[in-house]
């Protein structure tokens, strides 16, 4: 019998209905399957799964397929099937994803060529995002930082088997996110080289409707990051201070501490925020100087200083301004000279988590060419369920841009610092306010002008403005209108 290339491992948890795509495309690979041993582990499997598994090994004696009570996370099944394994390579793979054609046959010859240890085969995210960095160019005998690898630490890699029993290096158990990471840094430094495919995808990473993903579910606080603490200890065990060992820090501070108090954080419980900023805070301390952080937006950077100093109310309200995505217009009324109108709005944010370094403005913005005028803000208000604004639009503070007809989109602008975010106004419901409704005439100089609010497809509100053309034209447009009834 041939020798065996590559051992594929696939931990296996009902994912039936995905299965035979995946063991097709192993099977499929143009170095042939007489070069492949797959090591298949059932894990307590419920649905069919693992009887499905042994109907393919029975038809193909290059599966081997183990049966165990179920773990809870695929760290153990992986385990298990490395103890047994005895190809070349190792590949791992997930039951509900597949494999380019070629996949095998190119990250081969990368690690002939190389004589490298770890090769990374291009992932294509299809309906969930897959890293892209480490992809954007093919690398021969790389290192863990010319091949930017800490940015893609899924396991779907291809490992010789050599380095990965030299170093014992082996999955956490029963931890259901990041356990690969615990495996694949370690590999990364110790490899004698590394390898990128970027110019075929290899690896095709898929959302499954209806599938239980682990990257889609809230870990553990403690448990993930106690894994990733073992992590950066490898890290700084590796590397020596400096730019090097900050630009692989970057990837944790970013991703794994940072990257946790984004949209989500503040509908979790209290206690599992309260262990969350504890925790990642932490690991600033220990872990992440402040210049490590200095390359990402000036709102990564505030979260962080809040993250050390531990204000999570300051790190809810904080999210919340950056994932608010809407701001209604609930009254409107226009006052006497017909040049202003009073505006109330109605937003998401939540008036007792307002971050205390929120400044307010409006914005208008002509359609077309983009040109901003800065309409200046009264000073939020409201209850605990909503931020309010009131201010008075007047329409003088277009200055001479009032003299060229258009329309203007009307934004709140809210900074936190050096950043801000822009939120289209709209309003609700299917009509104007009664308070909206009509044109209004005034004079710019002894020019005739008309003004009026109006909304746009999306229901986003609109000043409207036009001059004595646009007026003479609307004149002439209703003289024959009468004319031709």
């Amino acid at each position: 019998m041939p020798e065996k290339w590559v051992s594929v491992i696939i931990p296996v948890y009902n994912a039936v209905d995905f299965l035979d795509e995946c063991l097709e495309s192993v099977v499929q690979q143009t170095i042939g399957i007489d070069r492949i041993e797959v090591v298949a582990v059932d894990d307590g499997s419920t649905d069919g799964s693992g009887e499905l598994l042994d109907r393919w090994a029975a038809k193909h004696p290059q599966i081997l397929v183990l049966h165990q009570e179920n773990s809870g996370a695929p760290g153990g099944p992986r385990n298990r099937a490395i103890d047994v394994a005895t190809g070349e390579f190792l590949f791992f793979a997930d039951p509900d994803d597949y494999l380019g054609t070629e996949a095998f046959e190119r990250m081969l010859a990368a690690a002939r060529r190389d004589d490298s240890d770890v090769v990374l085969g291009r992932i294509r995210g299809v309906g969930r995002t897959a890293a892209a960095g480490p992809f954007k160019r093919n690398v021969e005998r790389g290192d863990i930082y010319s091949t930017k690898a800490v940015w893609s630490l899924t396991a779907h890699k291809l490992f010789r088997r050599s380095l990965v029993a030299e170093h014992g290096l082996r999955f956490a158990e029963g931890v259901r996110l990041a356990e690969e990471q615990i495996f694949i840094v370690p590999a990364y430094f110790a490899a004698k080289a590394i390898s990128v495919v970027a110019d075929y995808d290899c690896y095709y990473l898929m959302m499954r409707e209806g599938f239980p993903h682990l990257t889609q579910q809230g870990p553990d606080p403690e448990v993930f990051y106690g894994g990733i603490r073992k992590v950066l200890e490898k890290v700084v065990e590796n590397t020596e201070p400096g730019a090097q060992r900050n630009s692989l820090l970057l990837r944790w501070g970013q991703v794994e501490i940072l990257g946790k108090f984004g949209r989500n954080f503040p509908r979790w419980p209290e206690k599992q925020q309260k262990a969350y900023v504890r925790l990642a805070s932490e690991l600033l301390h220990d872990f992440i100087p402040e210049e490590v952080l200095a390359p990402l937006s000036p709102l990564d950077q505030a979260r962080g200083q809040l993250l050390r100093s531990g204000q999570m109310d300051e790190l809810i309200a904080l999210a919340r301004f950056e994932h608010s995505d809407w701001a209604d217009l609930t009254d409107v009324a226009w006052l006497p000279d017909n040049r202003r109108f009073t505006a109330s709005l109605r937003t998401r944010l939540r008036a007792d988590g307002r971050p205390a370094k929120l400044e307010c403005h409006f914005v208008l913005r002509r359609v077309g060419d983009g040109h901003e005028i800065v309409v200046p803000a009264g000073e939020p208000g409201g209850e605990d369920t909503e931020l309010t604004f009131e201010t008075v639009f007047d329409v003088r503070h277009l200055g001479a841009e009032v003299r060229r007809p258009g329309a203007w989109k009307i934004l709140l602008r809210l900074s936190y610092g050096e950043q801000s975010r822009d939120f289209p106004v709209r309003f609700p419901g299917t009509k104007l306010p009664a308070g909206a409704r009509g044109r209004r005439k005034f004079f710019s100089g002894v020019r005739p002008m008309l003004v009026w609010l109006s909304r746009d497809k999306e229901s986003q509100a609109e000043v409207i403005v036009t001059n004595w053309r646009g007026v003479a034209g609307m004149v002439k447009r209703r003289v024959r209108k009468r004319l031709a009834r």
